[in-house]
């Protein structure tokens, strides 16, 4: 998506829209056929195994046309398995979302959901992972909460710098609060929409958390609290920005998730560990050894710790710490300590006793873009993790970096993030990750969220949740100096029957794009098909209708 439709004036701009769909199993998606009426483009193509396709339905812009009839399909076989699936460009008119993406996998066994197009040009994305003896896992809905320790047989001997997870940029800051009396906007602070939980349980498991203590200035400065934080420059003497959740918050989320979900691993990375007023002013209150207790003191409350680690700690076995605490996996703590300068003891900086370690116990590159434009930030990632250095634990920050000016006036984050960025990883970045190169951690701003200022559970997608498992189970289960053991996806060679994953789910019902779901739907309702193929529609075989007729399909209860 180009910015500039971002803004108001180009509202009505363009009717193309793009539809990607990822093939994460070892079957190719191969195209079938195609109709279409009033497209200007309807452009689809087979999508091998392990790639990307960037699928194009052009909506007319013809002075006349009535567009509530607009409308495609694209129907595709999955390899030789005997399942098949539909995509439906469509629209819903009069709406303030206008045109439709239906994703018809009811000949998967696998439902059908309506997707509202976000805006244009802006695509709409169907993950597909597993395969025909696993099951296939869909980004249609969000799995269990804990997809690690689903696919622990797969993982479990790899190191920990094999193994790809979502991650979420300054994920405390879900929402903006007033611990911190600056000038911090939505639109150039808040980076998520879901608080920690939520953010766990739609798949992230790199954190970058960055807390401070925030002091009142009428008895400074021993009345404080800690707060997650987002603000330009921690250390100046007048910060701008504000806080997120309270840090005490935090460690309820995490503790509810890991009670709920044994067996994951999370990583907590901590920035910023430096005092500042509330009423910004007179430069950063440096952390002596008594706030710094205190700190330490609420991270003690984090359940699943994980003591006595070794450095190195890219290189464990992930199984190894999935296994820790009696099998509750383990909550990995680093600090990022170059701000607590004012304890002479360097010792005292951490505690590994506690599991509390230094940032370097992990050989990690953290790349940061530092690029506003999307096309330039998607580049320059892509750039960088295909030249990481093997055994080098990866971070690729999938997100712009707009100059704030932008950021207050032109686009918010919200906005860079959800319609042009976000949706980009996976029509751009993920054909360019392989068994052999591929970054550890894709941390993103308002992960799941597909429409603006919609973080509901139910409006939530999948996408990087069912990319992470994907990239795990599929793509780097391929690289045999990684992965040991058969793949999981392929058919048992003693034709056993394994029990079904947790991953896998058993809905094919229906979830309609205003939330509504009918979990067993009549056999004849497909949303988006439509009931008369019109004079002019358009097939792949070269045929265009002279007249209308009934679309033989509509009631059709086969798929």
């Amino acid at each position: 998506m180009r910015w500039l439709l971002m803004e108001p004036e180009n509202a009505a701009a363009t009717g193309r829209q793009y539809i990607t769909i990822v093939n994460l199993t070892p079957h190719p998606f191969k195209l079938t056929s195609t109709h279409s009426y009033q497209m200007d483009e309807f452009n689809w193509g087979d999508i091998p195994p392990g790639k990307a396709r960037q699928n194009v339905a052009h909506y007319t812009g013809k002075i006349g046309a009535n567009n509530v009839d607009d409308n495609g399909e694209a129907y595709f076989d999955v390899g030789n398995t005997g399942k098949k699936f539909v995509v439906r460009a469509t629209t819903h008119i009069p709406d303030t979302y206008p045109r439709r993406v239906v994703f018809d996998l009811s000949g998967m066994g696998k439902g059908q959901r309506e997707y509202r197009v976000p805006g244009q040009e802006v695509p709409v994305t169907l993950v597909i992972t597993g395969s025909d003896s696993f099951g296939f896992i869909t980004s249609l809905s969000h799995g269990p909460g804990n997809w690690m320790n689903s696919i622990k047989d797969t993982i479990r001997d790899r190191k920990v710098a094999n193994v790809v997870m979502p991650g979420t940029h300054d994920a405390g800051m879900s929402k903006l609060t007033d611990a911190l009396l600056s000038g911090g906007s939505e639109g150039n602070t808040q980076t998520q929409m879901l608080n920690i939980y939520d953010q766990l349980r739609a798949g992230s498991r790199w954190f970058d958390l960055r807390v401070s203590s925030v002091h009142q200035v009428v008895n400074c400065c021993g009345n404080y609290d800690f707060w997650t934080m987002h603000v330009s420059n921690e250390v100046e003497e007048v910060v701008i920005g504000r806080t997120g959740e309270k840090f005490d918050d935090v460690i309820k989320e995490i503790n509810r998730f890991t009670n709920e979900n044994p067996g994951e691993v999370i990583f907590l990375q901590f920035r910023y560990l430096v005092g500042v007023r509330n009423v910004p002013s007179l430069g950063p209150i440096y952390w002596d050894e008594g706030i710094k207790n205190k700190f330490f003191d609420k991270l003690k409350e984090i359940n699943n710790r994980c003591p006595g680690l070794d450095s190195g700690l890219q290189k464990s076995k992930i199984g190894d710490l999935m296994d820790k605490n009696d099998n509750n996996g383990c909550v990995l703590i680093f600090l990022n300590t170059q701000h607590l300068s004012k304890i002479s003891d360097k010792g005292k900086h951490t505690s590994a006793d506690d599991g509390i370690y230094n940032i370097d116990y992990i050989d990690l590159t953290d790349a940061w873009p530092e690029k506003e434009d999307t096309k330039e930030m998607a580049e320059w990632a892509i750039k960088k993790w295909t030249d990481k250095t093997e055994g080098n634990f990866y971070i690729a920050q999938w997100l712009s970096t707009p100059h704030f000016l932008t950021s207050t006036f032109s686009y918010g984050l919200q906005s860079i993030a959800v319609l042009p960025t976000n949706p980009a990883l996976y029509w751009r970045g993920v054909n360019e990750i392989s068994d052999k190169i591929f970054p550890n951690v894709i941390l993103v701003d308002y992960i799941g969220m597909v429409i603006m200022n919609e973080p509901g559970w139910d409006s939530l997608s999948a996408e990087l949740y069912t990319l992470a498992i994907g990239l795990n189970l599929y793509t780097i289960s391929e690289n045999c100096d990684i992965s040991k053991r058969r793949s999981p996806l392929l058919p048992s060679p003693k034709n056993l029957r394994k029990p079904p994953s947790p991953l896998v789910s058993q809905f094919n019902g229906i979830i309609f794009a205003n939330g509504t779901t009918i979990v067993d739907p009549p056999l004849g309702l497909h949303p988006g098909r439509v009931e008369v193929l019109k004079n002019g529609t358009v097939f792949s075989n070269g045929t265009v209708l002279e007249e209308s007729v009934p679309n033989p399909d509509f009631n059709s209860t086969l798929f």
